[in-house]
């Protein structure tokens, strides 16, 4: 009942903060307009001002609300919530703009593109800083609000597991720790999370030790997580939980059939598997080109001087070339050279490990600047103009990794690679891309114009993170 009553709380303050945080857009927006001193500069009293403010923000928290942005479900780095505040957003100035033509009233339209420019930004950032607050909400006053669970099974499911709670903390579901079989495992510490940046849980045990560990550290329920478990272990499991009276649920053994290659149906009471590859091809692919391409003709004209003074700094600081090409596998497995500006001294084996700490005496003086704010991938908009990448999409492997990729993985070779994407926007950027197939996957299955829109607007707002 607290967990319920502190959800609902929870959602109800998503709601309030986005009213108010669209009503202080619009009034901003105006204030942009007055100062910027364009149009007809139009001067509105406050009293005029704020009533339209908070009518706007009502209709558009509606709206927001209809279009699913505040949905409890989960989705990887709340790419989902974001898109779907993008895509009310829209909605909502659209409709009032044309409110304003057809009902002819005198309200400037710098002050509706300046609110929405504004809106938008402002609920990104928002839903970014609350995607993780529930995690600075783990505390013991705290506790009691959030569902504490053991995963049973320490392998590769488990981990992933881990990741995917770690990394939806909206879900207000804490894992304390691992329970594994192999008794080798006991104490260790498994990986690190680069998105929560905060260590995983130790295997505290195995099955013996769950009775205990439930009282001990009050657990609410054990998820079961083994991958290519004999149907006869996972049913004894699930009757000794039983059997103990601790709460459950497993993740089922079609679980990567279902993820990578299948979706599932419905006929009655029986579960039917159905292959992807039926299915329509997805119509936004055949105009994300065409939107890649004056995005980055707008970027290129505006970005020209930053590319002058790039060269010259990279010049200065060091002997080479300023650009730095790379051998890069591309959609369907061709090859292309990816373009970068060069970061590190010419003398460096140039299909080394990456550096994964500025530090790195292989990186140059400018070249640590420009990997801190994500500069040296400008070049990259050559390779979107060439149509060997794209804005936005998995990021490019090179060629001796993609000889060992399993068919799970060549699913990343449907799609254009992009400059950004859901990875690079994650704590896990500094792993291998190979490693981390869960934010690629959900990409290529829900690729649209909004999420596009959405992980463009987070890469250019959290740039200065070192994407």
């Amino acid at each position: 009942m607290k967990r319920t009553i502190f959800r609902f709380t929870s959602a109800s303050i998503y709601i309030l903060i986005d009213f108010v945080v669209v009503s202080f857009s619009i009034m901003a927006a105006y204030k942009l307009y007055r100062v910027a001193g364009i149009g007809q500069s139009v001067f509105y009293q406050k009293i005029e001002i704020v009533p339209v403010s908070i009518i706007v923000a009502f209709v558009t928290v509606m709206i927001l609300r209809s279009f699913g942005a505040y949905r409890q479900e989960s989705s990887v780095l709340n790419a989902a919530e974001i898109r779907d505040v993008i895509k009310g957003i829209t909605a909502s100035f659209v409709l009032f703009a044309v409110i304003l033509v057809f009902g002819k009233i005198d309200i400037s339209r710098y002050v509706l593109f300046f609110s929405y420019i504004l809106s938008m930004a402002a609920l990104v950032i928002v839903k970014t800083v609350f995607y993780h607050s529930p995690a600075l909400l783990s505390g013991n006053a705290f506790r009691k609000y959030h569902k504490r669970i053991l995963i049973y099974g320490a392998g590769e499911l488990g981990q992933t597991m881990y990741r995917e709670l770690a990394n939806s903390p909206k879900l207000n579901i804490v894992p304390v720790g691992f329970i594994d079989d192999n008794t080798k495992l006991s104490r260790q510490t498994l990986h690190q999370n680069g998105a929560c940046n905060a260590n995983s849980p130790p295997v505290l045990g195995g099955r013996e030790d769950i009775k205990r560990l439930a009282g001990e550290l009050r657990i609410d329920e054990v998820y079961v997580a083994m991958s290519n478990v004999a149907h006869s272990r996972l049913i004894d499991i699930l009757d000794y939980l039983r059997r103990e009276k601790i709460k459950f649920c497993f993740v089922p053994n079609l679980y990567k059939i279902i993820v990578h290659r299948m979706k599932m149906n419905q006929i009655g009471q029986i579960p039917l598997m159905q292959d992807e590859d039926d299915e329509m091809p997805n119509p936004y692919l055949y105009i994300k080109r065409y939107i890649d391409l004056i995005l980055v003709l707008i970027a290129a004209i505006l970005w020209l001087p930053l590319f002058l003074v790039i060269s010259v700094a990279i010049k200065m600081d060091s002997e080479g070339p300023v650009f730095f090409m790379h051998d890069r596998v591309g959609k369907d497995g061709v090859i292309f050279k990816m373009y970068k500006f060069r970061s590190m001294f010419t003398d460096v084996e140039p299909y080394a490990i990456n550096p994964l700490d500025q530090r790195d005496p292989r990186i140059t003086g400018v070249g640590r600047f420009l990997r801190r704010m994500s500069l040296d991938e400008l070049p990259q908009i050559i390779n979107v103009l060439k149509g060997e990448m794209s804005l936005v999409g998995p990021r490019p492997e090179m060629p001796f990794i993609v000889v060992d990729y399993d068919e799970v993985h060549r699913e990343r070779l449907k799609v254009l690679p992009g400059i950004t994407g859901l990875w690079q926007l994650s704590g896990d950027r500094n792993k291998a891309i190979h490693e981390n197939m869960d934010y690629d996957l959900y990409y290529i299955r829900n690729i649209s114009f909004f999420l596009d829109m959405a992980i463009l607007i987070e890469t250019f707002i959290f740039a200065f993170r070192g994407i």
